[in-house]
């Protein structure tokens, strides 16, 4: 079991426990440690960015504090978005990265999201690795006092990402485009671009104060954004998370095209150069529907974009995904990037001379529900009795019609029951009967 790691990252509540500056600072220690043991022939540069949170720059600058205390050099490149990070990693010269977000949650919550020199984030070997470090009983290694890291400003290079974004669009001139910005780290990039790009932009919640991020906007929040497309006439509008590397779109109509529509746009887009698409567990029925019709086929993975990730360099796909809005084309990166699908989905929009209504009108979702319930603890599934017997009912209950899911948040203490079916009165029955079940196993923390 992780002691620190959970589905992305590293995350907490600022100034708790892990998320001390005393402990943040350690990690950073940990992880030039680690670097200097891994890649001993070397002196390392870790680039280092960060979102729009109020304790940003306390974690930031305490997790440099320790890096840079074991002589790993940092280049800071201040805000920017999480796969800005990626990039930079790629097309530079860096050990690695580190993202300093909590991405779509709470401006009091922020995280650590590590990456290695391929610009991907960590693996479990790699998050496990370092977690030896971290929690090894012997004082860390610190550099001689000439030896210690510099920390360089790379703002500078913010700016071959977005030319980057830009390149990977086309020109979309008389498209009016609503951008949600949810006043985290898209919010200067993600406007710049489109502006670029030659469309008529119309920005939202671009104005960070610290505590607005996510608040009532961006990609947890799209119904802002749908009602804003609605009043202005719009053509489409892109809604970010946090970090940015998130992007649900809304289509001219005002309705919300989630993650998994725009990985079947993207991937009917690629299909001539592959025809196999990875998506997670969570990822609706009527996607997979599509891709069978379509003659393409469906990787499932576990919840995280780091698993599609893997998932897609395994078997070759270029279009990966969540329902979440993290969307991956290896074509052009290898993790979630939200403005960049924002880029690929306006300029298909503008080459097939369609309105996105009509472009994602070719996915028919399956009537989906989650209920989230907070848990005491996570005992492993497969040990739940009760639930194990109330599973092998529901399956037989939805048949071929639909599909179930109970899994654990990987970033909360709350257990996710998931049901899908063309019958929306036996998908509340298959949610009731394997909640009770749930009850009866003694996990649930009743309020």
């Amino acid at each position: 079991m992780r002691k620190l790691f959970g589905t992305d990252g590293i995350r907490g509540v600022a100034n708790r426990y892990p998320l001390t500056p005393e402990m943040v600072q350690r990690i950073g220690i940990a992880y030039g440690v680690y670097l200097n043991a891994k890649f001993p022939e070397k002196r390392h540069t870790v680039v280092v960015g960060k979102d729009t949170r109020l304790s940003s720059d306390m974690i930031e600058a305490a997790f440099i504090g320790g890096l840079t205390s074991t002589g790993v050099d940092v280049v800071r490149v201040g805000v920017v978005p999480t796969p800005a990070i990626s990039y930079l990693i790629r097309n530079g010269s860096f050990s690695g990265g580190v993202m300093v977000s909590a991405s779509h949650n709470p401006y009091q919550y922020n995280g650590l999201k590590f990456f290695n020199a391929e610009g991907k984030k960590f693996s479990e070997a790699e998050e496990g690795g370092l977690e030896v470090v971290v929690f090894n009983k012997f004082e860390l290694p610190k550099a001689s006092f000439e030896n210690i890291g510099r920390v360089l400003d790379g703002e500078n290079l913010v700016e071959s990402y977005k030319k980057f974004l830009e390149s990977a669009g086309r020109y979309l001139a008389g498209l009016k485009i609503g951008v949600d910005c949810a006043n985290g780290a898209a919010y200067r990039i993600a406007p710049e671009v489109f502006n670029a790009l030659g469309a008529k932009v119309f920005v939202f919640n671009a104005e960070p104060d610290g505590k607005n991020i996510n608040e009532g906007c961006g990609a947890v929040n799209p119904e802002f954004l749908a009602k804003k497309v609605r009043e202005l006439g719009l053509d489409m509008g892109f809604a970010y998370d946090g970090d940015g590397d998130r992007c649900i779109a809304v289509d001219e109509k005002g309705e919300i095209i989630d993650g998994d529509k725009i990985i079947a746009i993207l991937a009917a887009h690629y299909a001539p150069k592959s025809s196999k698409v990875v998506a997670t567990v969570m990822s609706n029925l009527g996607l997979e529907r599509f891709l069978r019709e379509m003659g393409m086929e469906l990787y499932r993975t576990p919840v995280g974009d780091r698993f599609v990730s893997e998932k897609m360099e395994e078997v070759g796909a270029i279009v990966g995904g969540e329902q979440s809005g993290h969307v991956i084309v290896r074509e052009f990166g290898v993790t979630g990037d939200g403005v960049l699908t924002s880029v690929l989905l306006a300029s298909i929009v503008k080459s097939v001379k369609k309105p996105l209504s009509q472009v994602a009108s070719l996915v028919k979702t399956v009537p989906q529900k989650t209920v989230s319930l907070p848990v005491k603890d996570k005992p492993p599934i497969e040990s739940l009795k009760n639930l194990r017997e109330a599973l092998v009912k529901a399956e037989a209950m939805l048949g071929d019609s639909g599909r179930l899911l109970v899994r654990y948040s990987g970033t909360e203490d709350k257990v996710r029951v998931m049901v899908e079916s063309d019958r929306e009165d036996l998908m509340e029955e298959v949610i009731s009967l394997l909640v009770e079940a749930l009850r009866r196993d003694g996990i649930l923390r009743e309020s």
